[in-house]
């Protein structure tokens, strides 16, 4: 198969939906390279869930260097498939929803070129779950600088998500509801990855033809 036809798959939605777990599951999968966000790397995220107003623009910028140095080592033809726990979208959904106006002219400015450049997924796989069960995974894994995070900036980046995906052509997106997910169910698994191989289509012919096989 030619290597232009192995896809960049990257998945995105609110905190506590499965991103990271799901890319690390679909990467395994697939036997693809991995790009996991560089999160707990930021050093202004502690003290923005401190004080949102006063830190959002130090730790947006932070993630905009972080991930474009991340995802600018994808090549347009690759040999292997690309599975990420984000992609380039994340920065300007991120920084509208939390981010003042000034703050956001100034990000704008910042990150225009660096989000030109940066690759755009095959496929964006957008996962989302229930609030109150993403707040109870939130609680299990037990981040303190998560600590809070409730409903409301929950659904403030729900609606962010939906404002990117209805303004923004050329997206290939598939929407998946997480709540109910039994990541112990391979059957459950090996149907979720036939959903998402089908949504990448012509993408990934020869991946899906072995993923039936594994």
């Amino acid at each position: 198969m030619p290597a232009s036809n192995q896809p960049y798959i990257g998945f995105e939605g609110p905190i506590g939906a499965g991103k990271t777990t799901l890319a690390q599951l679909l990467a395994l999968h697939l036997g693809a390279t991995l790009i996991l966000e560089d999160v707990d790397g930021n050093a202004f995220l502690p003290d923005f869930y401190r004080d949102k107003e006063r830190w959002a623009l130090g730790t947006q910028l932070a993630f905009l260097i972080s991930r474009y140095e991340q995802l600018r080592t994808i090549a347009p033809s690759r040999t292997r498939p690309v599975v990420s726990d984000y992609t380039q979208a994340k920065d300007p959904i991120f920084a509208r929803a939390l981010l003042n106006d000034r703050e956001v002219e100034l990000y704008e400015r910042l990150s225009m070129g660096l989000h030109a450049s940066a690759p755009r997924p095959d496929l964006t796989v957008y996962v989302d779950a229930r609030n109150n069960v993403l707040l109870e995974r939130i609680r299990k894994r037990n981040r303190p600088y998560e600590a809070s995070i409730n409903a409301a900036y929950l659904n403030a980046l729900r609606e962010a998500y939906s404002h990117h995906h209805d303004t923004i052509g050329r997206l290939q997106i598939l929407s998946i509801d997480t709540s109910d997910l039994n990541l112990q169910s391979e059957a459950e698994l090996e149907k979720l990855y036939r959903r998402i191989l089908a949504a990448a289509g012509p993408h990934s012919p020869a991946i899906d033809a072995r993923a039936a096989q594994a």
